[in-house]
């Protein structure tokens, strides 16, 4: 399975993510202060998700568009899509338990309601805009576009499935880390994302496939907050220690009919094509 010419490696990931991780963070610490954090981290995604990223595709071998996933998506993955949107809900339960596990009181969650508050109007406005119509393209570009086809190529579509999230999930842990409580929840909500995320990129051949689903699942949050008091949910978008069975049943079956389906249109995709032997034209 080593294809030497296939770029990055696991070193090479490793590398390019610390390099987009120490953007990320000059770019909220110096532009910050400047024009507030919704519009830094925006400026950092790009330069760091974007640039870095589109660099190194530069060097992955032909076909660079197959590779990447930069093509159509077949109509038969919208439906996966939605099947695997509850996640969402799924992963809010288990940051519940996290919360009870680890003892994160009532002044801990409230200290993020307060930091959401805080923003203003505009603010989230422009927070919802960069979560669900940004981030969603630059981190899906770089992490299971550029990222995971080199890993996956040098080192198995599981070791290669699993340091791609895993790298994602460290990034994520990192920029809001605090308590003990905040690292174990953004590890767990990125890690398990980043696997659905790279396992449906690998199963449609396109990074549409993410991108639309990284989308949705932003733009879910950013509905159940605008709707909570229409439609509450305790435990997710309104009080309450943990969601009712009522919402967890449905979100769990459907999660699951989707990985079964996404398993099944992995196993339809051609083999990933081979790099071209040294020396041979890339025409």
């Amino acid at each position: 399975m080593n294809t030497p010419r296939a770029v990055p490696g696991a070193a090479g990931a490793l590398g390019l993510t610390s390099g987009a991780w120490l953007l990320l963070v000059f770019c909220l610490v110096v532009l910050g202060p400047l024009v507030g954090g919704p519009a830094s981290f925006a400026v950092g995604a790009v330069l760091a998700y974007g640039g870095l990223g589109t660099l190194t595709a530069r060097s992955v071998p032909p076909p660079v568009d197959a590779r990447l996933g930069l093509r159509g998506m077949a109509w038969r993955s919208l439906p996966l899509i939605l099947c695997l949107l509850p996640a969402t809900l799924l992963m809010s339960e288990i940051d519940n338990w996290l919360a009870a596990w680890l003892g994160a009181g009532a002044s801990t969650l409230a200290a993020g309601h307060a930091a959401a508050q805080a923003l203003g109007t505009l603010g989230t406005l422009q927070w919802a805009l960069f979560a669900v119509g940004l981030l969603p393209v630059v981190e899906e570009f770089f992490f299971r576009g550029v990222l995971l086809q080199g890993l996956v190529a040098q080192l198995g579509t599981t070791r290669g499935l699993l340091l791609a999230a895993a790298l994602y999930a460290l990034v994520q842990a990192s920029l809001g880390a605090g308590d003990a409580y905040q690292v174990a929840t953004r590890v767990m909500t990125a890690g398990f994302s980043g696997l659905l995320f790279g396992g449906l990129r690998l199963a449609c051949g396109s990074l549409l496939a993410p991108i639309l689903l990284h989308a949705s699942m932003a733009l879910a949050g950013v509905a159940a907050t605008a709707l909570a008091a229409r439609l509450p949910i305790p435990g997710f978008n309104t009080g309450g220690g943990h969601t009712p069975l009522v919402w967890l049943l449905p979100s769990l079956v459907a999660v699951l009919v989707g990985v079964v389906w996404l398993s099944r249109e992995y196993a339809r995709q051609p083999p990933p094509p081979e790099p071209p032997a040294p020396g041979a034209s890339s025409s």
